[in-house]
């Protein structure tokens, strides 16, 4: 039967990005996803494609360009699982079942499968290509697709509940690979949707009959398959040769197999072995000039082997004496945790713990982001880390004083680190040397932040929570009081009158000052704000995300919902009720409600225009106005390009506006209309400029003073536009106020503080 499918052409005469990253423009998105996880490589007659989890590697092989491919620009999905292509058509699988088709700069989205009332795990693992038809092995079944049509023709069933994980055709007869052994019937043969019409391919060795096979290749008159065993290096490959079933005899751990122009490559855990047609080998890549291979998948073009690889992300190499990576700018993982941002640099902790606060053993390491180029910190490439005690890097800091200092404290035995620009470690402290606390068998570094003195303060469960390392090395530490001993301390805020917050986990919030006076325990306060009515009054005694506002407010984030604290003037010596928070309330249908209600709230961030960026534990981003009773944006998985509506932290480079959400799928950012203003207005910057004839985007003004009134007139002062400023910034869309897109000439625009004597002049030039 055949089924007619919902077609969704995503792009025709898609624009791919430039290469790397690149800044991006005022309302757009980025994902920052990992080169470093690849799925798959493959190629066309014009380009390498290699496939990571959440998005695609585009190399141009004839003008050597190489872009990204990801939701934000083409592809319609998250989670890639697998890719392949004939000499033009490029196929795309996803882990939920959805497949897309790349035709030169054309993608066409086929849901039907993502979308199909079936049970069962609809993995894509792989395809076969036959002139018009595409064989697309699933976890439910065998697709069978047809291009032309853009139609699902039929589905396959080799056997009860199939997972399909590898098809091909030998001898006009297909053969697919699967958990159950090897299953083959004539490709022509009618109803092969039913089970009745396959064999089992039995005479193979009696120990493999009914195993899984991971992999399986035509190359030339033999029938290639990769019997998948589950330890390591011993994998066994196997062909049928004149009808008989031959072993090569050699201890291998396959990752994929690969027949390409006149060889079979096979991709191996460490190395890759290229066959010719008598099945000699004639390549072996055993090592690159700079790292050990880590090969996933490799295809050939023109002398070159083209990698997928975990170390090196796309790689070309002509042997293992010549070999470079030709794109690898990525974090080293898709998984990102905490965040802290100072002057464009942004620092991410690669880690992670369970929603009650457990390890999940991530060994991802650390993230640098500066200048369009990522920085990795593992155990790959930093001798100071090592695999075994140090994982669940869970904190990062920037010294705003000195931004080539930064720290970095994991949940494991590894400590706390403070590195210097070159990467080199400058300081370790841990329990052996310094008073940092183990709790059970780990060191919980939990939060940390430089003030402006250039101290280090960071949270460390134990007797005496919240610590601080001095810029000369010295280590001082306090208690937050009895109820806080040994309890989880979650996250940390330093607001601008030297208060230290700390959300203690089952306790509340804990403001905490020690008035200036390190080494002097007498002059020390704090407060514990509970879920008591009169004593803080939080919604939960569980509080995950925490800000200050441009007006002094502190934000409180809970499970249970969110609510601020407007005064902190009676936050030490005040009595019942004197520093409760209080929620936003707001009339919905004549009823009163309380902003996001008992939402579960992850993380809290303010931008430039002091709006407010929520987080939560299930409902993506939220972004409201100053006073929190306006929803300028609101992001999940299913409107926008965010990865996961669980976002663990938000950070906001306050000189872009770019704002970054962290999740456990991965990095993604969206440049915001809202940068940190400059009331002296010396970096005032316009872009594009000139504004050329194809832009159609909006133009940016930024470095202005906080809400400033900005006037663009014509060279001869007439009024073409006028807005206040957010923040810093302001956009425009090239349109006079009655909505015509404004003559070729030179604008100026007028800016100024609305109290104060700040003021600037800019020139925009327009071509039409």
């Amino acid at each position: 039967m055949i089924s007619r499918l919902l077609i969704t052409v995503i792009g025709l005469g898609i624009l791919f990005p430039s290469q790397g990253f690149s800044q991006i423009g005022m309302n757009q998105w980025r994902i920052h996803f990992s080169a470093y996880k690849p799925q798959g490589i493959t190629k066309t007659d014009d380009n390498i494609y290699m496939a990571c989890s959440n998005g695609i590697v585009r190399y141009d092989l004839e003008d050597n360009s190489v872009n990204q491919l990801t939701v934000t620009n083409g592809i319609s999905d998250l989670g890639i699982s697998s890719i392949s292509s004939n000499t033009s058509v490029v196929a795309v699988g996803y882990v939920n079942g959805n497949l897309d088709i790349i035709e030169g700069n054309d993608i066409t989205n086929v849901p039907w499968i993502q979308t199909a009332e079936i049970s069962g795990d609809k993995t894509i693992h792989n395809f076969y290509f036959d002139e018009q038809y595409i064989y697309v092995a699933t976890g439910i079944g065998l697709i069978l697709f047809d291009n032309e049509k853009k139609e699902i023709k039929d589905t396959y069933y080799p056997y009860e509940d199939p997972e399909i994980l590898d098809v091909t055709i030998f001898n006009e007869t297909l053969y697919v690979a699967t958990k159950q052994g090897i299953y083959f019937a004539p490709k022509d043969r009618p109803f092969l949707n039913d089970k009745s019409q396959w064999e089992k391919k039995e005479d193979l060795p009696v120990t493999v009959v009914n195993s899984k096979f991971s992999d399986i290749e035509v190359f030339g008159s033999r029938l290639f398959f990769a019997y998948d065993d589950d330890e390591f290096n011993a994998d066994t490959l196997y062909y049928i040769e004149d009808g008989a079933v031959l072993k090569y005899n050699a201890q291998l751990s396959v990752k994929s197999l690969h027949a390409d122009d006149d060889r079979l490559i096979l991709t191996l855990f460490s190395s890759i072995r290229a066959f010719d047609a008598d099945f000699e080998i004639i390549e072996t890549i055993f090592a690159y000039p700079d790292g050990i291979p880590a090969p996933v998948e490799t295809v050939f073009y023109n002398k070159d082997y083209w990698v997928a690889d975990e170390n090196g992300g796309l790689i070309q190499a002509r042997n293992s004496w010549q070999a470079s990576s030709i794109f690898s700018n990525t974090p080293a993982a898709d998984g990102s945790y905490r965040m802290d941002i100072q002057y464009g640099k942004v620092l991410v902790a690669g880690g992670g713990l369970t929603q009650n606060v457990q390890n999940v053993y991530s060994t991802n390491g650390i993230y640098l982001f500066e200048n369009e180029e990522w920085s990795n910190f593992n155990y790959k490439t930093d001798d100071s880390i090592s695999i075994g005690p140090d994982f669940d890097f869970i904190s990062v800091a920037v010294n705003q004083n000195n931004t080539s200092e930064y720290a970095y404290g994991s949940f494991s035995k590894d400590g706390l680190k403070i590195i210097k620009e070159d990467g080199a470690v400058l300081e370790v402290y841990n329990n052996t040397n310094s008073l940092i606390e183990e709790f059970g068998l780990n060191m919980a570094i939990t939060d940390m932040k430089y003030d402006d003195e250039g101290n280090l303060w960071f949270i460390n469960q134990g007797v005496f929570p919240l610590k601080v390392i001095t810029p000369d090395g010295q280590l001082k530490q306090y208690s937050l009081g009895v109820a806080s001993n040994n309890k989880f301390p979650y996250r940390l805020l330093i607001d601008d009158q030297g208060n230290k917050w700390v959300a203690v986990t089952n306790v509340g919030l804990v403001a905490f000052n020690e008035n200036g006076t390190l080494d002097d325990p007498s002059d020390d306060q704090w407060r514990t704000l509970s879920a008591a009515e009169g004593y803080g009054n939080l919604p939960s005694v569980f509080v995950k995300g925490l800000a200050q506002d441009a007006d002094g407010e502190i934000w409180i984030g809970t499970e249970e919902g969110l609510v601020i604290l407007y005064s902190r003037n009676n936050l030490y010596d005040g009595g019942f009720g004197e520093y409760d928070a209080s929620p936003i309330l707001l009339e919905v249908d004549g009823e009163v409600e309380r902003l996001l209600g008992d939402t579960y709230v992850t993380a809290i961030a303010i931008d430039g225009g002091n709006r407010k960026w929520i987080g939560t534990n299930s409902s993506g981003v939220f972004c409201f106005s100053e006073d929190g009773t306006e929803e300028i944006y609101r992001f999940t998985t299913e409107n926008s390009p965010l990865v996961s509506n669980n976002v663990y932290d938000i950070k906001v480079d306050q000189l872009s506006g770019e704002v970054y959400f962290a999740t456990q799928d991965g990095l993604v950012s969206f440049r915001s209309d809202a940068t940190l203003a400059d009331k002296e207005f010396s970096s005032v910057s316009v872009f594009p400029n000139p504004v050329r004839p194809d832009f159609s985007g909006p133009i940016t003004i930024q470095g202005l003073g906080y809400e400033s009134d900005v006037k663009v007139t014509d060279i001869s002062g007439n009024l073409i536009y006028q807005t206040v400023s957010n923040g810093g910034t302001v956009i425009w869309d090239g349109k006079t106020l009655q909505g015509d897109r404004v003559q070729s000439g030179v604008y100026l625009v007028w800016s100024g503080i609305t109290t104060g004597k700040g003021k600037n002049v800019a020139k925009i030039l327009f071509i039409n």
